[in-house]
């Protein structure tokens, strides 16, 4: 659930067309909302049919499908390279750890792993954090939602696992956050 909190800027703004309209320095502005509804309506109508008439296959074209998927996508967060041929992409997203799945072309794929366990040593704490990471709600990724203390430059130690707990893969990671700043 978002909540709405203007800005200073918004309310006296607000302010200011309101004493306008009080004043009568503004007119009034009668908004015919069934006469828009109806002219939106008129030009979805049109729509579809003039996406037919544009849409005409040439010969030898490309379609945007077909480029889209010859087209690398973005790993978000530090990418990390499996001996599959895949990629992980392993970030920090609500305070919390999150571990993304990716094909060999970088689009999102579902996780291949049922968790994966997660170690670092922070610098604000002694000794070391741990997590176990679950499959999110869509399946593309493992996330828990422990808070991850900043700064967040540390190595962490990612361990897959299958559904029977033996360890599949794992890797180190330096792991830096992009909000902190570069070592000197």
């Amino acid at each position: 659930m978002k909540i709405f909190a203007p800005t200073k800027q918004a309310i006296v703004l607000g302010g200011v067309l309101l004493s306008f309209a009080a004043s009568g320095l503004a007119d009034p502005i009668k908004i015919d909302i069934d006469a828009e509804d109806q002219a939106a309506a008129k030009k979805k109508a049109a729509a579809p049919a003039a996406q037919a008439k544009e849409q005409k296959p040439v010969a030898g074209a490309v379609t945007k499908a077909a480029a889209d998927d010859e087209k690398e996508g973005t790993i978000v967060g530090v990418t990390i390279a499996r001996s599959n041929g895949k990629f992980l992409g392993l970030s920090i997203e609500n305070g919390g750890f999150k571990l993304a799945f990716y094909d060999a072309k970088k689009k999102p794929v579902a996780a291949d792993a049922a968790r994966a366990a997660l170690r670092w040593n922070p610098k604000r704490t002694k000794g070391e954090e741990r997590v176990v990471l679950l499959p999110s709600d869509d399946g593309k990724a493992l996330s828990f939602g422990k808070f991850v203390q900043p700064p967040r430059i540390f190595k962490v130690y990612v361990t897959l696992q299958s559904e029977d707990g033996t360890a599949g893969e794992h890797y180190v990671v330096d792991y830096r956050d992009a909000s902190e700043p570069a070592a000197e």
